[in-house]
């Protein structure tokens, strides 16, 4: 280990440490993050838009259906 060149040494830590993310790497994932969270919460709003009419017209079904096998 004492004989190597300088360079040597310097390109074994390079290469011992290429797993490693950089400040651009984090910079990136975090706004892909950020989109991400943003599709989610657009999606969340479209599910909610649909499902809480068809809740509430499937509770008035059931009833309607209830009332005419009920008799009245």
């Amino acid at each position: 280990m004492l004989s190597m060149t300088t360079e040597e040494r310097i390109s074994r830590l390079e290469g011992a440490y290429e797993h490693l993310a950089t400040k651009a790497d984090v910079a990136e994932l975090k706004a892909d993050v950020a989109e991400l969270k943003a599709d989610i919460a657009h999606i969340e709003a479209r599910m909610l838009r649909w499902l809480l009419p068809t809740i509430i017209a499937s509770i008035g079904a059931t009833a309607a259906i209830v009332r005419l096998v009920a008799g009245g």
